[in-house]
């Protein structure tokens, strides 16, 4: 009975061990301290070949001890001590006179760890990368440094590029605003194929060459990678990516508007209340922060006439950044505005900064417009019901309610009192108004309809841009390729200039343009792989090499 149970517990430490058919176990050794099993085992392997010649080898020459790292066995590190034997080869034309047997499956020659250790390991680098794969590793009682980590990845090779039928290409930031590579997807199976390291033409024509048989080359609207389509597959069709074509529409369109925000302002305040009531007054900012947005605009005036008078004097773009301290980007922004451009606030700004009250306002203004307004009555009723902030919260929201009945009251010269409304809508930007105008019209609420109306109704310029862009985009969304041309005579004989340069760019890409209206081929996967990438590169800190990001990239896909 008792040897039938150790006979068990032999043979299932067996299978646990790796190759139990070439090899035997002998013996283990338990270390409770260092929590390590010692495994000793020995080949039993009948058959041994040379790793040279391949014959089959007879005389012993003697024995070997190797010492291997094993997978974990739950919170014990596993070491391997093996005992192989050292072989003569006989093959008197063979250039190995003495070799040592290799167990297939089980360890490479001269290695320290199992090749099911080294596999995990392996994907353990890949996904992690160096540093936190090390310390997962330690986790997992495998313990091994980063720079081990790093080197099983380097030792894997990528597999070899098929050439695919439909080829996205793309370019993806190693440092921003400064160093740039390209990324080269298949667009058939949305797996990508290779990283190039730079976004010259030179570059892609070449691996374009390399790699003959691409039919269609999808790509935003760089003249760059056309240039380097049209010279490396000069066959192949190529179609602009829609989503560009709208994002670079979205970018004139805001430019526009960004010329007219007074008549943006306007529109908004001139805004009708769908139901009867009185909007709560605004948080007004304090004096010494309305001092500081004056100066600084002041500032930014001062510094755009300088740019217009410089640049009429002859300077170059980098010249003027130079001397007036400022961006490069800034500089072209400036000269392509022909009014004084105005700061733009975010359309979401302050979403991100809630307060603990908000959850509770609509209680307190539903109590404030049946006539309870003992600020803090209203704290306590709260505070029983989950409210976790502090008093002054509540007691500066009912100021405003307060002083909101107080402007009311004073404007119409009578003590009739409406309900407050506290619907608080983002500011009427440029940026917004452009995705206002560019949202389906079934997806659009009321009040962006009345906004969108009013500013066609009460400015003519805007009307002319507001149509343009809700055109394209109805023939890009709707696949139109037969009002392509129609669109383009309407933009070319407008009064605005960035339409008519927006035009004469779809123009010089007419073909890729009029392509992404015929076929479905679209960039999407290839901006979803960039979204992975970014998260790899991210990683490794930027501090990684371009090969090493390259396998990784590659390899985990």
């Amino acid at each position: 009975m008792v040897m039938n149970r150790i006979g068990k517990i032999v043979e299932l430490l067996t299978q646990l061990l790796p190759n139990p058919e070439h090899l035997q176990l002998q013996n283990y050794e338990l270390d409770v301290e260092q929590r390590q099993i010692r495994v000793l085992m020995e080949s039993v392997q009948q058959i041994v070949r040379c790793p040279v010649c391949d014959q089959v080898a007879h005389r012993v020459h003697s024995l070997y001890e190797r010492t291997l790292a094993d997978l974990p066995w739950a919170d014990y590190q596993i070491v391997i001590q093996l005992t192989v034997g050292k072989f003569f080869c006989d093959q008197e034309r063979c250039d190995r006179k003495i070799f040592t047997e290799r167990i297939a499956g089980v360890m490479a020659p001269w290695a320290r760890r199992t090749k099911r250790l080294a596999a995990q390991l392996s994907e353990i680098a890949l996904y992690t990368g160096g540093e936190g794969g090390a310390k997962l590793s330690k986790t997992l009682h495998c313990e091994v440094s980063q720079n081990t980590l790093l080197s099983l990845i380097s030792r894997q090779s990528i597999p070899a590029v098929k050439t695919p039928k439909a080829l996205g290409v793309d370019d993806f930031a190693f440092r921003r605003g400064q160093r740039y590579g390209t990324i080269l997807v298949d667009l058939e199976t949305n797996r990508p194929i290779v990283l190039l390291p730079d976004r010259e033409a030179d570059t892609l024509a070449e691996w374009l060459k390399e790699h003959p048989g691409v039919e269609v080359l999808s790509r935003d609207r760089s003249k760059t990678y056309r240039q380097g389509m049209t010279r490396g597959a000069p066959n192949a069709t190529q179609v602009a990516d829609r989503f560009h074509l709208l994002k670079n529409l979205a970018e004139v369109l805001e430019r526009i508007l960004a010329m007219h925000t007074q008549q943006l302002k306007a529109v908004e305040a001139a805004q009708i209340p769908v139901n009867d009531a009185i909007m709560i007054a605004p948080v007004v900012p304090r004096l010494a922060i309305q001092e500081r947005s004056a100066k600084a605009r002041e500032r930014r005036f001062a510094k755009y006439e300088q740019v217009h008078q410089l640049r009429q004097q002859g300077w170059e773009i980098l010249e003027i950044a130079r001397h007036l301290g400022m961006g490069k980007r800034t500089v072209y922004r400036y000269l392509s505005h022909s009014k004084f451009p105005e700061w733009q606030p975010h359309p979401h700004r302050g979403r991100s900064q809630r307060s603990q009250l908000d959850a509770y306002k609509p209680y307190v203004l539903n109590q404030w417009n049946q006539g309870q307004s003992n600020t803090k009555q209203l704290f306590e009723e709260i505070q029983q019901q989950g409210y976790r902030g502090s008093y002054q919260t509540v007691a500066r929201y009912t100021h405003r309610l307060r002083q909101t009945q107080k402007q009311h009251r004073a404007q119409l010269g009578v003590q009739l009192q409406l309900p407050i409304s506290d619907l608080q809508h983002p500011p009427l930007t440029a940026r917004r108004a452009t995705w206002m105008v560019m949202r389906r019209a079934d997806q659009r609420t009321d009040v962006e309809q009345v906004l969108i109306a009013d500013l066609k109704t009460q400015h003519p310029e805007l009307a002319a841009a507001i149509d343009l862009t809700q055109g394209f985009t109805k023939l890009v969304r709707e696949r139109l390729p037969q009002q392509l041309d129609i669109w383009l005579d309407q933009a070319m004989s407008s009064s605005m200039k960035l339409f008519q340069g927006f035009a004469q760019g779809l123009k010089e890409d007419y073909a890729a343009v009029k392509a992404s209206l015929m076929t479905d081929i679209s960039n999407g996967p290839v901006e979803g792989n960039i979204n992975r990438l970014k998260l790899l590169k991210r990683q490794m800190y930027g501090r990684a090499s371009f090969d090493l990001l390259n396998r990784r990239f590659i390899l985990t896909s």
